[in-house]
């Protein structure tokens, strides 16, 4: 990995004073009383790595680089800092390669060929992702007929309230099942997600008796299916059931289609109904699905079946920051201004291939941990990666959005609002792209402290201005849709700096 022209192995400030040893010559008195003899002193160590060398050795006797040496350092509590104070060197890949390289040679006969990273699920795998993002649309060709039986008093109220709850309680449930399969409790998992499943009724129905003042009967039933179907979806796309999701709401497509196109008052009911329906469907597969893994035998468990309360906080948090960053700037158009309200499909088609994207960054993290040979090509590798694949998840939506904003135009619905804002929803998709990463680093606290920044910039500056929808001022949506875009913008920097400090820690790959 390293030789002796790395600057960093050689340059006298990372490197500490070199191992002493003492060897004493021959006294006068002994070469005049009879033969020379020579006394050898024990050998004496004043370098701190020589120690960490031979602490580790016997764990690293099969290193392959220096990088697999990071990873063990890392994993064994050393940090930056204490490679700095207690060593005299940079930070821990510096280190590392010092250590490897006082580790000496391979020794003759001793395969370290690495093996090959695993590979991923197949392509079939990769387009049962990507389609997630058409599966997240499905529900909203319903919109307009649930619009004309609800009514517009209290309905962006009602299906915020909602969404942001199911959107919590989902996530808190996902985390949950994944964390219990991942200790091989495949039976606790599938028994949380048909606990959550059959409570996402009961959970609607409080929200739903909360907006009966602003909707009545017509919203709060609205609500109990939207929440039901949140996490009946949940837990088919746990168990990879994605096409039965797809089969149990294409009535509901088809309908909702229909009524669009026609807007009579049968077409209205077939619509609402087929869309209910289709929630029931959605249920009862989810909860068929988990049947198999119910059935698994498994050790007595040791842990709960929920996680420990600051994971869950985060996890919460995280959902909820969430929500309120894509809701509070589309509330205020959501039945006035069609080509802002608009500007999120496509963001929402493309986060199944943003997901995917995430998906496949640990596995070319792996492959470039392995073809790496030092520590700064390994780092800088990394965010040369997240940077394509950054750019990737722009691209998709771009490509959807200026469709979209074609077809708009074409219509004769477009504004320069529409545009900014569906700008910034492209934007989006390479900011979750990043949250995504900070997620699998369970870095919560940067992501909500992030987002509550962002929101609160776009909001008080829209309010210093005049131009804040939200607090109920008029204004210009051009200004307000472009305080949100610069908003975005600045999101991306803040998850990048985040990762910053442990996108690059090799012991992640390892």
């Amino acid at each position: 990995m390293t030789d002796a022209s790395d600057p960093e192995v050689t340059d006298p400030l990372f490197r500490p004073t070199a191992t002493m040893t003492t060897e004493a010559g021959p006294r006068a008195d002994d070469r005049a009383d009879g033969p020379e003899r020579t006394i050898l002193l024990p050998r004496i160590s004043t370098d701190p790595v020589d120690d960490l060398v031979e602490r580790v050795r016997p764990q690293l006797t099969r290193a392959v680089d220096a990088l697999q040496v990071a990873a063990a350092l890392e994993a064994d509590g050393h940090t930056d800092r204490t490679a700095q104070v207690e060593y005299g060197y940079r930070d821990v890949f510096v280190l590392a390669a010092e250590v490897f390289r006082r580790m000496g040679p391979i020794p003759p006969g001793d395969d370290r060929t690495p093996t090959a990273p695993t590979t991923g699920p197949g392509r079939r795998g990769d387009l049962r992702t990507i389609s997630h993002g058409l599966l997240y649309v499905l529900p909203s060709a319903a919109f307009p007929a649930v619009l004309a039986v609800v009514g517009r008093p209290g309905l962006v109220l009602g299906m915020i309230l909602a969404g942001t709850v199911g959107w919590i309680y989902s996530g808190v449930v996902a985390y949950s099942a994944f964390r219990l399969l991942g200790l091989g409790r495949p039976r606790s998992a599938s028994r949380v997600l048909r606990l959550a499943a059959l409570t996402a009724p009961l959970l609607g129905v409080a929200a739903g008796v909360a907006m009966l003042p602003y909707g009545g009967v017509p919203l709060a039933a609205m609500m109990v299916f939207q929440l039901t179907y949140q996490l009946a979806s949940t837990l088919l796309l746990f168990y990879r059931r994605e096409w039965w999701l797809a089969a149990a709401m294409l009535p509901a497509l088809l309908f909702g289609a229909i009524f669009l196109v026609s807007g009579g008052v049968a077409q209205r009911r077939w619509a609402v109904g087929a869309a209910a329906l289709g929630v029931l469907a959605t249920l009862a597969a989810g909860l068929w699905a988990t049947r198999s893994a119910a059935r698994v035998e498994e050790p007595t468990p040791r842990d709960p079946l929920w996680p420990p309360w600051p994971a869950l906080l985060g996890v919460v948090g995280y959902g909820l920051c969430s929500a309120t960053l894509l809701f509070h700037a589309q509330a205020p158009y959501l039945l006035g201004q069609l080509d802002v309200a608009a500007a999120a499909v496509p963001l929402i088609l493309s986060m199944g291939f943003v997901e995917w994207r995430t998906s496949r960054f640990w596995a070319s993290a792996v492959a470039l941990s392995r073809r790496a040979r030092v520590p700064s090509g390994f780092v800088a590798g990394v965010w040369r990666t997240i940077g394509r694949e950054v750019a990737a998840c722009l691209s998709v939506p771009a490509v959807l959005g200026a469709v979209l904003l074609a077809g708009l135009a074409y219509a004769g619905l477009l504004s320069a609002a529409g545009v900014v804002m569906t700008a910034a929803h492209v934007a989006l998709a390479g900011a979750y792209y990043l949250a995504f990463l900070l997620v699998g680093r369970g870095r919560y606290g940067w992501l909500c402290l992030s987002m509550t920044v962002v929101i609160v910039l776009h909001v008080g500056l829209g309010a210093l201005l005049g131009v804040a929808p939200l607090l109920g001022q008029g204004g210009d949506p051009v200004a307000d849709t472009s305080l949100y875009l610069g908003s975005v913008l600045l999101l991306q920097a803040l998850f990048a700096l985040g990762l910053a400090p442990v996108i690059g820690q090799v012991r992640h790959y390892r």
